[in-house]
């Protein structure tokens, strides 16, 4: 949906027929390979399973052949240290069965094929969740795959909630200057909120109501002197466009902000959205 609203930080262009998508097991083949093959296949896409739960859904399903997480996360930790000694760019992205098993049932792939992962794992459509490895521990690239992941399902909800109106039937798209027009009024409505705060270290959270469940998006961010805000540029944008559809859609919705200044403690704040404008609480 961002493409449509405001210009987002240029990405190499990837796609299934050009990037390498490998596995764990592809570690000693990979590290091995002489330094004119590693620059033929740039980039390089990994598919990251991020927690145990879904570790042990793939054994119970019998989609691994790793049978102990922790053998697993170190011969990811392997594949990429090996990768990145040879200079491969790496881009990473959370594999979740669960949506797995639902991009299959949508593409007609069958999910006990090794290649539907490969494919998944390097759907372009899915660009928003790819997370460069920039050589940081293990650890920490799992929380940012995980938290691409959760952004990447909220901007897929949003995208149908918009493909599923009347303005959108004709184009298959909602009319892009109208989100503009809201986008402008949710970025407006959500500089206006943080303003209020003064300093200190927050958490904001933007939710609107549809018939199926609420969707929600949060982000910590940090309130410097002078109004300088501190927040990753794609949980800003995810807060945003959360408030676009508010506005474009007229849902009523909640915001919610809360954290710690230094001169009054713990403070929060709560808004009221009824489709139009927004409400103190």
């Amino acid at each position: 949906m961002t493409k449509h609203l405001r210009p987002r930080s240029p990405r190499p262009a990837v796609c299934h027929a050009s990037a390498r998508v490998i596995t764990p097991r592809d570690r000693r083949r990979c590290t091995t390979s002489s330094p004119a093959a590693t620059s033929r296949r740039k980039p390089t896409m990994v598919g990251v399973v991020t927690n145990r739960a879904d570790f042990e859904r793939l054994i119970a399903e019998g989609c691994t052949t790793y049978t102990a997480y922790a053998d697993y996360l170190r011969d990811v930790d392997a594949l990429l240290v090996g990768l990145g000694r040879d200079g491969v760019e790496v881009r990473g992205r959370a594999f979740s069965p669960a949506d797995f098993d639902d991009y299959c049932a949508q593409q007609g792939l069958s999910p006990a094929d090794g290649d539907s992962h490969l494919v998944y794992t390097a759907d372009p459509v899915a660009e928003d969740e790819w997370v460069r490895w920039d050589g940081e521990p293990l650890a920490e690239f799992l929380l940012r795959l995980d938290r691409a992941h959760e952004r990447g399902l909220v901007r897929r909800r949003l995208d149908g909630m918009l493909a599923e109106t009347a303005e959108a039937a004709l184009t298959g798209q909602f009319p892009e200057q109208l989100l503009r027009i809201a986008y402008a009024r949710g970025a407006e409505a959500l500089r206006g909120f943080l303003l209020r705060a003064g300093v200190g270290s927050f958490t904001a959270v933007c939710s609107v109501f549809e018939p199926e469940m609420p969707v929600f998006a949060w982000a910590d961010l940090l309130l410097e002197e002078g109004g300088v805000l501190r927040i990753d540029d794609e949980d800003l944008d995810l807060l945003c466009e959360v408030l676009c559809v508010g506005h474009a859609l007229q849902l009523p919705g909640v915001l919610t902000l809360s954290g710690n200044c230094p001169e009054r403690g713990e403070v929060g704040w709560e808004w009221t959205f009824d489709g139009e404008s927004f409400r103190r609480v």
